[in-house]
């Protein structure tokens, strides 16, 4: 007897070794569909009793027991090759069945999961901290879960609906475009590979602002240290910027500590703005710090008497970001 195992997620793919074996009576498990059955030319339900006929036994289910009969006594095996991903498709399957039938499911919207897809951030973190592979796999699925959700809720859109198939193929294009040359095995060199994802990164963005793209949601030390990334890079004075930017105190009873910092830092955002916007004005290209310092100067001398009040530091703050303390009074700062 040769076991046909096909897979039960694609039971219609054949493989080419066993399409003589298909040609008579078949036996078969109960699992296998019913379209399948149709498309042999006669089956009969595998048993105890006909199991040792010689002819193929076709089955979708490697567990099933009288396939491990089967194999167990050294019958051979022709199996549908299954690709890494495949059980995602049963979980495509079953986010879809909730979010149609779930009294919970189907009420949720984008908006309702944002507390759940942040909890389930924070829990992967921790699992990675605990170096735990269960528990580090068991946050990826809650994880997953999440993506899957958030793409099925799309998919019931009125208006440019999409689902997780463009997901997908959103995710392949950006990756593939922005790393041609690892792909093409043109080369094997990190800093190449970390250029070329910049250069066409920027090149998809056009991006008007240094700081486009930076998600102001995240939590404010995040923030900070994406603002600083992004103004290094684009050869910006770091040095001017407030050093209360730069470093947290702590007080019991004070103020929110998250929310003074994410102030600070929004607000060095729209000076950042501001900056750009004066450089554009006056054709100035923000590639050196004489230019940026140029720009941040032009962009103070137009601002409004209110918005320059509105724009003052509080009274816990010694000094402006722009137009602030030298490099040296910095030394103490670490601005990474």
């Amino acid at each position: 007897m040769t076991v046909v195992l096909l897979d039960p997620t694609r039971p219609d793919l054949i493989p080419i070794r066993a399409r003589r074996l298909l040609a008579g009576t078949v036996l078969v498990t109960e699992d296998v569909p019913a379209a399948i059955l149709w498309a042999l030319d006669h089956v009969e339900p595998a048993t105890d009793d006909n199991i040792d006929r010689d002819m193929a036994l076709v089955s979708t289910d490697p567990h099933h027991r009288l396939v491990r009969t089967a194999l167990a006594r050294g019958d051979e095996l022709i199996a549908v090759p299954v690709p890494s991903g495949s059980a995602l498709l049963e979980a495509v399957a079953l986010m879809d069945t909730l979010r149609r039938n779930g009294p919970w499911e189907s009420r949720q919207t984008h908006t309702s999961l944002r507390r759940y897809l942040l909890e389930e951030v924070y829990e992967l973190l921790d699992a990675i901290d605990a170096d735990d592979p269960r528990e580090l796999a068991e946050e990826l699925g809650d994880l997953l879960l999440q993506v899957l959700f958030h793409a099925r809720i799309a998919a019931d859109r009125p208006d440019e609906p999409f689902d997780i198939d463009d997901v997908a193929r959103g995710f392949t294009a950006k990756v593939s475009g922005r790393t041609p040359g690892v792909l093409s095995g043109a080369h094997a060199d990190l800093e190449t590979q970390i250029r070329e994802w910049e250069e066409r990164k920027a090149a998809e963005k056009q991006r008007g602002s240094v700081l486009d793209g930076v998600a102001t949601t995240q939590p404010a030390l995040a923030l900070t240290q994406k603002i600083l990334e992004r103004l290094t890079a684009a050869a910006f004075p770091v040095d001017l910027i407030d050093p209360a930017l730069l470093t947290i105190v702590v007080i019991a009873g004070d103020d929110s500590i998250e929310d003074r910092a994410r102030q600070r830092a929004l607000k060095l955002i729209e000076q950042v703005r501001g900056a750009e916007r004066h450089a554009r004005a006056v054709g100035l290209t923000l590639d050196t710090r004489a230019a940026w310092v140029a720009a941040l100067d032009g962009a103070t001398e137009h601002t409004e008497p209110g918005e320059r009040d509105q724009a003052a530091p509080g009274p816990d703050e010694q000094v402006d970001v722009v137009g602030g303390p030298k490099a040296e009074d910095l030394e103490s700062v670490n601005p990474a």
